[in-house]
């Protein structure tokens, strides 16, 4: 994707080497991969040893990697589990930028998983003068996993697909072995590309150093869905507007665009944050509900209703339960039912079903997930419902799919 000097790895050899060193991990015979096996050969290992010596040359600074992914990795695996991507691709944007939101390199890629301009911008990236998500941690953490998917779309290789980060994918193609597309065993040797002896150096180096039980947890995402500014933001999560720039950097101004929902990563822990943002919410909803109550009906709805807004897909949404029904949820919000009707692709001769959501505003034209595994017996509606996405455009997206793997959104081309 970008050619680079690691010049922060020169510094390892720059500081004095009178600190303790790390115990250093021996390089195996076997590494895996999710569903590969990679055999290390004999002329390499030593090459990769001293990769991995050089990662553990200074305690200090090591130490300093390690409090970057305690507070980032928690973040980064999450976002690979629901982009069903393999767990070891974190270890790339290691790789890639230390954990730096603001790493830049010779050729002007940016950000956590070093992105050029254009080529973020071709996987959904906003970058301009006010919003730069290559430094935003959920945004190219699923960008840089979209690229990675398409690749192996084509290889069905892990190894030739994170090849293709550096290389592009028409790149990676003219240096690798076709035979091996769809490979489950590979040798390492001297003829494997600088890249990936990276790449598994930096698996090799800090895999036995990550515990999640030491995962820093006073840091949450938080999916903006209400506030148009950072002081407003801080002001409703009382923390400090200071610290929620230092910790996103991709946004430079006070405004936050109402575009689409943007993460805010939060000096706080989750469930200090969900207390103050469900009860910001609950609020707001408790307010505008009493304010509109005119009959003991109404009380009865508003007492099972109110407590169960929540956001999916950056939405609105209600769950619903055994005793609700169009009329009582419309006139609750004093939303038109033909609007409600359209917000959920339903009819009017619809009975709601109980433990489904139901918007209260229309649905998005994509999910934030790409693929999602549709039991036999789940409806594309009830898809649709799950994941605030609009009927049509799941079926559009499905058109002559006849697997149980159902799309949510465009798959991206390169």
């Amino acid at each position: 994707m970008r050619t680079r000097i690691n010049i922060l790895f020169f510094l390892f050899f720059l500081i004095a080497s009178n600190t303790i060193a790390q115990p250093v991990p021996k390089v195996p015979e076997k590494i895996r991969i999710d569903n590969m096996v990679l055999n290390i050969s004999d002329n390499i290992s030593t090459t990769l040893q001293s990769e991995v010596d050089a990662l553990h040359l200074n305690k200090k600074y090591f130490q300093i990697f390690i409090d970057r992914i305690n507070i980032y990795f928690p973040i980064i695996e999450k976002i690979l589990e629901e982009e069903e991507m393999p767990n070891d691709l974190k270890f790339l944007a290691l790789q890639e930028s230390a954990l730096i939101s603001e790493a830049i390199s010779s050729s002007n890629a940016v950000g956590f998983w070093q992105f050029k301009k254009d080529t973020g911008e071709d996987y959904g990236l906003i970058i301009n003068d006010k919003i730069d998500e290559r430094k935003n941690i959920v945004s190219s953490t699923r960008a840089a996993s979209r690229y990675i998917k398409n690749s192996n779309f084509l290889f069905e290789n892990w190894v030739f697909s994170i090849l293709s980060y550096l290389e592009g994918l028409n790149g990676a193609k003219a240096i690798v072995d076709p035979k091996l597309y769809g490979a489950k065993r590979m040798n390492i040797d001297e003829n494997t590309h600088w890249y990936i002896i990276k790449f598994l150096a930096h698996k090799i180096a800090f895999d036995g150093y990550i515990n999640s039980n030491e995962y820093n947890m006073n840091y949450s995402v938080f999916e903006n869905n209400s506030f148009k500014s950072v002081k407003k933001l801080s002001n409703n999560l009382s923390v400090s507007s200071d610290d929620i720039f230092k910790l996103n950097t991709w946004i430079k101004s006070d405004r936050i665009p109402t575009d689409r929902v943007y993460s805010f990563i939060i000096p706080e822990k989750k469930e200090n944050l969900f207390t103050r943002v469900t009860s910001d919410i609950g609020d707001k909803i408790n307010s505008f509900i009493e304010s509109n109550l005119t009959t003991p009906v109404d009380e009865k709805v508003f007492k099972v209703l109110s407590q169960k807004i929540i956001y999916l897909n950056g939405l609105p949404a209600l769950i619903a339960d055994s005793v609700d029904n169009i009329d009582n949820v419309i006139g609750l919000y004093k939303i038109s039912k033909k609007n409600f009707l359209s917000y959920n692709d339903i009819k009017n001769d619809h009975q709601m079903v109980k433990g489904l959501p139901y918007y209260l505003t229309k649905k998005r034209k994509r999910g934030r997930v790409q693929l999602y595994l549709r039991r036999e017996d789940e409806s594309l509606w009830e898809v649709s419902q799950l994941f605030g996405v609009q009927l049509n455009s799941i079926k559009k997206f499905n058109k002559e799919n006849n697997t149980s793997r159902i799309l949510l959104k465009k798959r991206s081309i390169l």
